[in-house]
């Protein structure tokens, strides 16, 4: 049996901790370095995960360790220049969703990894719910018929949190950037076909928010925010401007011809937090994250559909989703370490996808600007 990969994780904050939990469950990785400029915050997180080695720069890290891989759990705005390093010194890289700022940033990254022939992969762990997969299979299956629409429809029900950088357009925060950027995957993901053109909007219902504590990990931050709304406010704190978008409305057009609704509030509750509906000839597919698959056939009642371990992502109960989400990320590990060693292995995300997302993200910034269609170029992409 050939040696477990070398594995370095960049970041100490949440979503470092699935990355590290993720390669913690496979046999065939060994994370012996995590890096991170929060030097107290890595120490912690190196002694919990028993992780030997930590590095407050990455160019110490490449320069001590022997790593086959690099794996990216930091905030966006700090992606290009980890993925573009790993790359240029023949490491293989698994670097977190959205994985630029732009899609001429990511076009960057891919051509790095590309060039260098490393392995790569980003992070869409919702391709790996067992519901999404057996939906998967019945659009191909042709279970409903020619398909001429999907609609994707997001009522998150966040408390408005303290500042992070999820806030700052600038790091690469935003709903869109965020959880818009999974919901996009899994409908390109479902038509097995690329948006083409949009037209629509990002919403910006929250101005400004209190600069209060900082969290490594996002459910904190969820908590404290519940909790201070549940106290009516809590102490005065400063107010600072919220410069990222809270939501989304947009239309959308696929290759195949299949038109597209992509509608998502972060702050505003409804009766399902994740929802899917695909509409064909011979009827719809319904997807939602509190009742699973039901197939609706004419004047027929609702046929649920049952897949044996389906999560209630986004059903409003956060933990129950980081716990699928484990699951998930564990899935994609294994798959992409299964790869890098030449056995035989699961289908996985690349750049590539995170590309093709970041071209759709940028295509809805020009159409909030411009209030008119966007096309999505289609060419070769420039080596």
């Amino acid at each position: 049996m050939s040696s477990p990969l070398r594995v370095a994780v960049i970041g100490a904050g949440w979503a470092a901790e699935l990355h590290l939990q993720a390669y913690a469950a496979s046999p065939d990785t060994d994370v012996t370095a995590i890096c991170s400029r929060t030097r107290a915050t890595a120490d912690d997180v190196a002694a919990r995960f028993g992780v030997p080695h930590v590095y407050t720069s990455f160019d110490e890290l490449l320069e001590h360790e022997e790593l086959d891989v690099v794996s990216i759990a930091t905030p966006p705005d700090a992606h290009r220049d980890f993925t573009i390093g790993a790359a240029e010194a023949g490491i293989h890289v698994l670097c977190d969703k959205p994985v630029a700022l732009t899609a001429a940033e990511a076009e960057e990254l891919l051509n790095a990894v590309e060039s260098r022939g490393v392995h790569h992969a980003t992070g869409f762990i919702w391709r790996n719910d067992p519901a999404f997969r057996r939906l998967r299979s019945l659009l191909a299956e042709g279970a409903i018929g020619e398909i001429r629409e999907i609609h994707c429809r997001c009522a998150i029900g966040a408390p408005v949190l303290p500042m992070t950088w999820m806030y700052d357009a600038a790091a690469g925060g935003g709903s869109l950037m965020q959880h818009g950027q999974h919901i996009v995957d899994r409908a390109r993901w479902l038509l097995a076909s690329e948006i083409t053109d949009v037209c629509g909007e990002l919403t910006y219902d929250v101005k400004e928010t209190v600069q209060g504590p900082r969290f490594h990990n996002v459910f904190d931050a969820f908590g404290w925010a519940a909790a201070r709304a549940r106290e009516g406010g809590g102490e005065d704190l400063p107010r600072v401007e919220v410069t990222a978008d809270t939501g989304y409305a947009f239309m959308a057009t696929f290759e195949n011809g299949v038109r597209a609704q992509f509608w998502e509030a972060m702050h505003s509750a409804g009766l399902s937090a994740d929802q899917v509906e695909v509409f064909g000839s011979k009827g719809s597919l319904v997807w939602t994250a509190t009742g699973g698959i039901v197939a609706v056939r004419g004047r027929r009642p609702p046929e649920p559909i049952e897949v044996e371990g389906t999560s209630a992502s986004g059903a409003g109960d956060l933990r129950g989703a980081e716990e699928a989400g484990h699951s998930y990320w564990r899935e994609l590990v294994q798959a992409f370490a299964d790869d890098i060693r030449g056995a035989e292995h699961g289908d996985y995300p690349t750049i590539y996808d995170g590309w093709k997302v970041q071209q759709v993200v940028d295509a809805v910034r020009a159409s909030t600007e411009s209030r008119s269609w966007v096309g999505i170029p289609s060419r070769s992409r420039v080596a």
